[in-house]
């Protein structure tokens, strides 16, 4: 009877848990409450199980090495650019507390709770609204697209929580290759740059679908989400030697920029002090306060919904009225979290707009 109990038990938590590092743990916990019958099967029934679980469970575990063959992968960097690999603590703490099991339980306990949060916060309400409209699984989405990759990753974000804990200040960014990449060609750059929680490993399941570039995200220190015209000029300075030093050759006249959220700062300052570096400049799911004409582009994606894009289409009004090359995805029923419920729609914009 112990055992029934403990196996529904293992179950339950196996369809509530995310990773599949978790699930794979879950499996190898059943296989040993079972080892008895198992056995029974044949001499190496279980030892072949639990071998072929435990390769499983190295195989699902966050990514150490360095210029893996991975398309998508976080690496960390010295002061001055150069490739290293994570402080071990670090590492530990992405595979004892996966991103997505972390992000698994606020939705989990959005979807229970509710409005009965004890959080007074417009960015709550419009993740409850998502809720109410069945939107749950597009949150997931992004991971379930890079677990079915195979490109089990770390998260940046506990580079920021170290960070802020004052355990030794280290930066780590999130490089995502060409989709067909060929060292010999030079490829455009976009620099996608998050808000508060900052280097999400969430948002790169979604970034792949950009074609033909190389993706950088970049958060900040902390996970304030706050950029200055010094992390700005570090795109130029630190991180295009680092992909170079990673074997990219970069297209240094065909520079992207996109600021979501908090990271909206990121792509004022560029607007503000770096708008002839960048070929375009994105503003999604936050406010701009700039619309003085600019050479390159100025793309807007937000809703009616989001509590910080109000001053998108007045915005847009004003740079099509100045004579400023700009560009607008726009929907009037969407949130804050326009980027993730209308993924394809957001991605296949940028895509066209990148291709002019």
């Amino acid at each position: 009877m112990k055992r029934i109990i403990l196996t529904i038990l293992l179950a339950l938590l196996w369809l509530f848990v995310a990773s599949w590092f978790y699930k794979v743990m879950l499996l190898l916990l059943l296989a040993v409450v079972w080892r008895s019958n198992i056995r029974a099967l044949g001499a190496w029934c279980y030892r072949g199980l639990v071998g072929v679980l435990l390769v499983a469970l190295f195989c699902t575990m966050p990514r150490y090495r360095l210029n893996t063959s991975d398309r998508v992968q976080l690496v960390y960097q010295t002061s001055s650019g150069e490739p290293r690999h994570a402080p071990i603590h670090h590492y530990l703490a992405n595979v004892l507390l996966p991103e997505e099991e972390i992000c698994n339980l606020g939705i989990w306990c959005a979807r229970l709770f509710g409005e009965a949060l004890p959080i007074n916060s417009w960015i709550v309400d419009e993740f409850n609204l998502e809720i109410k409209r069945g939107n749950v699984r597009k949150f997931t989405k992004p991971y379930r697209a890079l677990n079915w990759s195979g490109e089990f990753l770390m998260s940046g974000v506990y580079s920021q929580v170290f960070n802020m804990l004052g355990w030794k200040t280290t930066q780590s960014v999130h490089v995502i290759k060409p989709r067909t990449f060929d060292p010999g060609k030079s490829y455009p750059v976009v620099f996608f740059m998050h808000g508060w929680l900052g280097n999400w490993k969430l948002y790169q399941g979604a970034l792949k679908g950009l074609e033909d570039c190389i993706v950088l995200s970049v958060g900040t220190q902390s996970w304030s989400g706050i950029y200055t015209k010094r992390d700005i000029n570090a795109l130029f300075t630190k991180q295009i030697p680092f992909l170079e030093n990673m074997g990219f050759k970069v297209d240094k006249n065909n520079l992207h920029i996109i600021g979501i959220s908090n990271g909206g700062s990121a792509s004022d300052v560029a607007y503000r002090h770096f708008s002839r570096r960048f070929k375009t400049i994105t503003f999604v799911s936050t406010g701009i306060h700039q619309t003085f004409p600019i050479p390159g582009k100025v793309l807007l994606v937000g809703g009616g919904l989001d509590h910080s894009s109000g001053s998108m289409p007045g915005a847009y009004k004003v740079l099509k009225s100045n004579g400023t090359k700009a560009d607008m995805y726009w929907g009037q029923d969407d949130t804050h979290f326009i980027f993730l419920v209308k993924q394809q729609d957001v991605i296949g914009f940028l895509n066209r707009q990148y291709a002019e």
